[in-house]
């Protein structure tokens, strides 16, 4: 849902008066109307008063479990959730993913990545609304952050599964190496591309039997890379 104004609302729950400052002003660049919150208790609220588009919600909030108001906040309203992180945080941002956020920024961040993971989840939706991926023993449950195969839970790191959500997520269509950087780490590794093929490498020796001659995730040489559904 988009706001009255015909910009999206954007609730920001942040202690840090340094981030609040500089998400006001590039927000207001990014056309996006905001609403802020210093509190995850003041969060809830504007929830319910101002039935935002997207959260994007600090793990590091002063007043309780950030993780906590995860769940409360996806009780609440279906906007979904970018959790805010120290770049450093990796056990952070896997606990947020597994906890139902969406998308996830590492702090410091700049104008142009904050405006690409806003665009990237208003287009998604929230997790929750997307049906399980199942495909040739391949099964993944994007509310519950899980990937299994024939069965067994996998266990994937955060950038993993941010990988393998998104190609699951376009299923049968082909990304470039710098594509799928820009997507799960954010513009400013879009030149990484050699970032592409470590964590395609990764996953692949997680989902496929023969990582050799992979069946899910298959390379289209020269183009890039694709995550086939079969049945």
């Amino acid at each position: 849902m988009t706001g009255s104004e015909g910009r999206p609302l954007v609730l920001v729950i942040e202690d840090d008066l340094r981030y609040v400052r500089q998400l006001r002003a590039d927000l207001a660049v990014g056309d996006f109307r905001a609403v802020f919150a210093g509190t995850g208790a003041g969060g809830l609220e504007e929830v319910v008063a101002e039935a935002p588009d997207v959260v994007l919600l600090d793990l590091g909030l002063q007043d309780g479990d950030a993780l906590e108001f995860l769940g409360r906040l996806h009780g609440t309203c279906g906007a979904p959730v970018v959790a805010m992180t120290a770049r450093e945080d990796d056990e952070g941002i896997a606990r947020a993913l597994d906890a139902g956020a969406d998308d996830y920024l590492p702090k410091p961040f700049g104008v142009d990545q904050l405006m690409a993971r806003l665009r990237a989840v208003l287009w998604r939706g929230p997790a929750g609304a997307w049906p399980p991926f199942a495909s040739a023993g391949l099964s993944i449950d994007f509310a519950a952050a899980e990937a299994r195969v024939a069965g067994r839970p996998v266990e994937l790191s955060a950038s993993e599964f941010r990988l393998l959500r998104f190609l699951a997520r376009n299923r049968d269509r082909v990304f470039t190496p710098g594509q799928l950087v820009e997507e799960i780490w954010g513009p400013e590794y879009a030149g990484d591309r050699h970032l592409a093929r470590v964590y395609v490498g990764r996953v692949r020796e997680k989902i496929e039997r023969h990582p050799a001659d992979p069946r899910h995730l298959v390379t289209r040489p020269g183009v890039g890379y694709v995550l086939r559904k079969h049945g």
